[in-house]
């Protein structure tokens, strides 16, 4: 439990530190505006339709559950609500661990996560 804990602190500090850049993907709306009744979608990375790379990183989820498909442990949801996507831990350094179109990135306590590199301005 100790462990899961840690893991989950970890993506949490990534998140708050990478996840929350703009730019990702491409949302999209209707000439008309969103529906009556309904609020327009907000995300500063990752919109409905985002499929992810090869290995499901980046993929849109808005919880958890939207990654077990993937095979990836979190939603970056975890961290930051207003990130909306599948992503896992990864070895700094790395340049393998995370599939195309991402990157593993640290923050300053050298915790690291797959972040699709459009959500890095990249």
């Amino acid at each position: 439990m100790q462990n899961r804990t840690i893991i989950i602190g970890l993506l949490i500090t990534h998140v708050l530190a990478f996840g929350s850049g703009s730019g990702c993907g491409e949302g999209s709306s209707s000439p008309d505006g969103p529906a009556p009744d309904t609020e327009p979608f907000e995300s500063d990375c990752g919109f409905p339709g985002d499929q992810g790379n090869e290995l499901g990183i980046g993929k849109f989820c808005d919880s958890q559950s939207d990654c077990v498909e993937a095979n990836l442990p979190f939603c970056s949801t975890l961290g930051d609500p207003n990130t909306h996507f599948c992503t896992k831990l990864c070895d700094m350094g790395s340049t393998d661990q995370c599939g195309t179109a991402t990157e593993c990135t640290c923050n300053g306590n050298n915790q690291c996560g797959c972040t699709p590199s459009v959500c890095l301005g990249n």
